[in-house]
């Protein structure tokens, strides 16, 4: 390989390493946004509106049904969130102020 070519493959492995990092980024914070979302949306249908879970899960969060796993905990009054397998979120709910996330 001359200098030349040699240059071009460093400054694509650079970028390559550029773009894997602010996507991990991106993964790392929608991952946040994502679990705190179905927590707190998926405790507020099912313990404040008094919906089952599966119905909540189908028609609330339908569109997000592959990024996150969610468990109802019915005798703690919580729900836990767990979204891209990296972050976490639960959301818990209290007597005269619903669900809050934690």
């Amino acid at each position: 390989m001359n200098r030349t070519a040699r240059r071009i493959a460093r400054g694509i492995a650079l970028f390559a390493a550029l773009l894997l990092f602010v996507f991990a980024w991106l993964a790392w914070r929608g991952g946040e946004i994502i679990s705190g979302y179905t927590a707190k949306v998926l405790c507020s249908c099912v313990f404040v509106s008094g919906r089952d879970a599966t119905s909540c899960l189908r028609e609330d969060l339908g569109t997000y049904m592959g990024l996150f796993q969610a468990q109802v905990d019915l005798a703690g009054r919580a729900v836990d969130s767990r979204a891209l397998l990296v972050r976490s979120a639960r959301a818990e709910y209290h007597d005269g102020l619903g669900c809050t996330l934690r």
